[in-house]
């Protein structure tokens, strides 16, 4: 048992002197803290990027809702 080390001993728990932020300033802090996640910022750019690339393809082949209207007639 000598081997073993010593607990250590916590000091007492002290009243805070430092005073609560408020509940809005504190919905604030969680809601940049969850929109500055990484995975959420990969999932916004990856959807902007699929955005981005739909509306090139709707502008650059404005008639392919017709195509696809006579494939579907089959």
């Amino acid at each position: 048992m000598t081997l073993l080390p010593e607990a250590r001993r916590s000091s007492p728990p002290m009243k805070s002197t430092v005073r609560r932020a408020s509940s809005a300033k504190t919905a604030w802090h969680r809601a940049v803290a969850a929109i500055m996640t990484p995975d959420l910022i990969a999932v916004v750019a990856f959807c902007l990027i699929g955005l981005l690339v739909a509306l090139n393809f709707i502008l650059r082949f404005q008639d392919f809702g017709a195509v696809i209207e006579q494939y579907n007639r089959f």
